[in-house]
C-alpha cells in the first residue's frame, strides 16, 4: 500500500482538512472578540501559534491512533476487520462540510455587508447636545498616519513626526479631499491596530503611511496607500535623496496620491500644490522642530518652539508657515503659564502681521489673529470675521472650528458654536479636546446630563484625561449632588497633577454639610497654586454661595490679565452676580455686556 493511500485509510488527510478549516473559523471568532472584550492585539498572534503548534501532534496522533467501539487504540493493535475507520472518516466528511459551510456563509456576508470607512463615527453625545443638520461630505478621504522613524538616532523623531504633518496639511488643502487633523492621525502612532479599524475610527477610506530614516545630510522615505476596506495597496514608492531634496520628494507623494484617488485638481488646488513657503532647508528643519514642540503643549515645549521658530523666520524672513507658527506659540503662552500677557501677546500680532502681509490666504494666521482678537482685545466682531475666513480657507482645519465654537458660545450663540464643535469633530474624530470643549459649553449652562454625555465620550479615548476633564466631573458631581464621584474626581486629579487634594475635598464636603464652610474657606485661601479668577478661588467661591469673596476674586484676576476672563459672561454659575455694578464692570471690560 502506498503512503499516501496509507493516510487515507488512517484518515490523516482527513483529520488535517477538519483542523485546518475548524482553525480558520476560530480564528475569525477571535478576530470578531478580540475587540469587543478590549483584549490586546498579542491574543489573537498566540491563538493562531497554539493552533499552528497543535497541528502536527494532531496528525501524528491520527496516524498512531485510531478510535474503536472499545475506546482508543494504537492501530497497529486494531484487527483489520474491525476497524471503524470508514466509518469514522463519514464523521469527519460530515464535520468538515458543516464548518465549510458556516465558513462559506461568513464569506458571503462580509462580501455583500463591506465595512464602512466613509462615515466618521458618531458618539451619543453628539447628537444629544442639539440636532442640528451639518452638511454631508461625500469627498474622497484620506489619513495620514505618523511616518516612522527609521533613523538610529531617536532625536530625529521630530523630522518624521514633521514630514507626516506637512504631507497632511499640502493634502487637507485640496478641496476634493477630506484629511482627518493631525491630532486623530497621530493617536495612532506606534498602535498595532487592524487599517481597517484605524479607518473606521477616523471615518476614511484610505490611509497613507511610511517611513522615514535621515543620516547626515541623507533621507530615505517610503510611503504607501492603501485602501482600508480591501487592504489593497494603491500606490507605493521610496525616495533616497539629499536632504535639500525634501520638498521635491513631498511634491511626489501628494502628487501619486492625486493620481491614485483619480482626483480632480483646481487651479487653485494645483497652486498650492507648486507652492512651498520656503526653500531653505534650515529653516524648515528649524520650523519642523518648533512645530513638533508646539504640539506638545507645555511650558517648557512652548519655550523650545519659539526658539525654534524664531530660528526659523531669522533665516528666511519671508517664511510664513513659521511666522504663522510663532504667533501660535506666543498667544498660547499665557494660557499655558509660561509667559506673561504683556509680553506674549504683541509678539502674537507682531508674528500675525507678518505672516500674513507674505501670505493674506493663510487660515492659520488668521485662526490665530481670531483667538487673540476675542481673548485679549474683546473684538468679537473682528474675532468672528476672521474665524469666518480662515475656515472658507482652510474647511478642515480643525482648530479654526473648536476655537470658533468657543468665542460663539461666549457671545451667547451657543447653537452656532455646536455647530462648529460638530465639524471640528468631523475634521479630527480622536482628538480629546475637541470632545471636550462641549462638555464644558453644558456644563456651565448647568445642562448636566448632556455635559457628562461629553465627558464620558472624551474619557472612551484612553489614556490620560485632560486636567479640566476630571476639574469639571467634580463640579459636575458636586452640583448633581453625588458627592462621592466629586471626591473621587478630585482625588485623581491631585494625584495627576501632584498636589494635595484638601482644598478641593473640603469644598465638596462643605457643598454637602455647609456647617464645614469655614474650613473650606480657610483651605481655599491658603492654596498657592490656584490663582485668582474665572477657574480660579473664584469659582470655588461662587459654589460655595460666598459671591462677594467670588467678587473679589474675579477683580483680583482680572487685574492680573486672567487668560480667561472673557469667559465670565456664559457662566451660570456667576448668575448671582449679574445685578452687581462691580460684576457688571467687569463684563464691561471685556467687551460682554449685554
Amino acid at each position: 500500500m502506498s503512503l499516501f493511500q496509507e493516510l487515507k485509510r488512517r484518515n490523516v488527510i482527513r483529520v488535517g482538512t477538519t483542523y485546518f478549516v475548524a482553525s480558520w473559523l476560530l480564528l475569525q471568532i477571535v478576530d470578531v472578540l478580540v475587540p469587543i472584550l478590549d483584549l490586546p492585539a498579542w491574543v489573537g498572534k498566540l491563538v493562531f501559534l497554539f493552533l499552528a503548534i497543535g497541528l502536527v501532534p494532531s496528525l501524528i496522533f491520527s496516524w498512531a491512533y485510531e478510535m474503536t467501539p472499545e475506546g482508543l487504540k494504537r492501530d497497529s493493535e486494531v484487527v483489520a476487520d474491525q476497524s471503524i475507520a470508514r466509518h469514522t472518516a463519514k464523521k469527519l466528511d460530515r464535520m468538515t462540510i458543516v464548518l465549510l459551510l458556516i465558513v462559506v456563509g461568513i464569506v458571503v456576508i462580509d462580501r455583500l455587508i463591506p465595512e464602512s470607512v466613509d462615515a466618521p463615527a458618531q458618539s451619543p453625545a453628539t447628537d444629544k447636545v442639539a440636532e442640528i443638520p451639518v452638511p454631508v461630505d461625500d469627498r474622497q478621504s484620506v489619513a495620514v498616519l505618523p511616518f516612522v522613524n527609521m533613523s538610529d538616532d531617536d532625536s530625529n523623531e521630530y523630522f518624521s513626526d514633521g514630514i507626516s504633518e506637512e504631507l497632511l496639511n499640502v493634502l487637507v488643502s485640496i478641496e476634493t479631499l477630506r484629511v482627518p487633523s493631525r491630532t486623530s492621525s497621530f493617536t495612532f502612532k506606534g498602535s498595532n491596530k487592524k487599517l481597517s479599524e484605524i479607518g473606521r475610527e477616523l471615518g476614511v477610506a484610505h490611509v497613507l503611511e511610511g517611513s522615514v530614516r535621515k543620516a547626515g545630510n541623507r533621507i530615505r522615505v517610503t510611503a504607501q496607500l492603501i485602501e482600508v476596506s480591501t487592504d489593497t495597496h494603491l500606490w507605493s514608492g521610496t525616495y533616497t535623496r539629499d536632504l535639500d531634496d525634501i520638498f521635491a520628494v513631498q511634491d511626489e507623494i501628494a502628487r501619486a496620491i492625486v493620481d491614485a484617488l483619480q482626483l480632480t485638481l483646481s487651479g487653485a488646488d494645483q497652486q498650492k500644490l507648486e507652492s512651498h513657503s520656503t526653500d531653505n532647508v534650515d529653516a524648515y528643519n528649524k520650523y519642523l522642530v518648533g512645530r513638533h514642540l508646539w504640539n506638545q503643549r507645555t511650558p517648557e515645549s512652548l519655550r523650545g518652539a519659539v526658539s525654534a521658530l524664531s530660528e526659523a523666520v531669522e533665516m528666511d524672513p519671508e517664511f510664513d508657515q513659521a511666522w504663522s507658527a510663532l504667533a501660535d506659540s506666543y498667544v498660547l503662552m499665557p494660557e499655558y503659564n509660561a509667559g506673561a500677557i504683556e509680553e506674549y501677546i504683541p509678539l502674537a500680532r507682531e508674528a500675525v502681521t507678518k505672516a500674513l502681509a507674505i501670505n493674506p490666504d493663510s487660515a492659520r494666521a488668521l485662526t490665530t489673529s481670531a483667538y487673540y482678537k476675542a481673548y485679549y482685545d474683546y473684538d468679537w466682531d473682528g474675532s468672528v470675521a476672521d474665524f469666518e475666513r480662515a475656515i472658507e480657507l482652510a474647511p478642515g482645519y480643525a482648530t479654526a472650528h473648536q476655537w470658533f465654537g468657543e468665542i460663539l458660545n461666549q457671545v451667547g450663540r451657543l447653537d452656532e458654536a455646536l455647530i462648529q464643535l460638530r465639524l471640528a469633530r468631523k475634521a479630527d474624530p480622536m482628538s480629546v479636546v475637541v470632545r471636550h470643549v462641549p462638555g464644558y459649553m453644558m456644563l456651565w449652562a448647568f445642562r448636566l446630563d448632556e455635559a457628562e454625555v461629553h465627558y464620558m465620550d472624551t474619557l472612551e479615548l484612553g489614556g490620560q484625561p485632560l486636567r479640566w476633564t476630571l476639574h469639571n466631573l467634580d463640579f459636575l458631581y458636586t452640583f448633581r449632588g453625588d458627592y462621592d464621584k466629586a471626591r473621587q474626581q478630585a482625588r485623581q486629579l491631585a494625584q495627576m497633577e501632584g498636589f494635595d487634594p484638601a482644598a478641593d475635598l473640603a469644598r465638596i464636603d462643605a457643598v454637602e454639610n455647609p456647617e464645614l464652610k469655614e474650613r473650606a474657606l480657610r483651605l481655599l485661601r491658603q492654596r498657592e497654586d490656584l490663582r485668582d479668577g474665572v477657574y480660579g478661588k473664584a469659582l470655588h467661591y461662587a459654589v460655595l454661595g460666598e459671591y462677594e469673596l467670588a467678587l473679589e476674586s474675579l477683580e483680583a484676576g482680572f487685574a492680573a490679565g486672567d487668560p480667561l476672563a472673557t469667559q465670565l459672561g456664559f457662566m451660570k454659575v456667576y448668575e448671582p452676580l449679574q445685578d452687581n455694578p462691580r460684576f457688571q464692570a467687569l463684563l464691561r471690560e471685556v467687551n460682554l455686556l449685554q
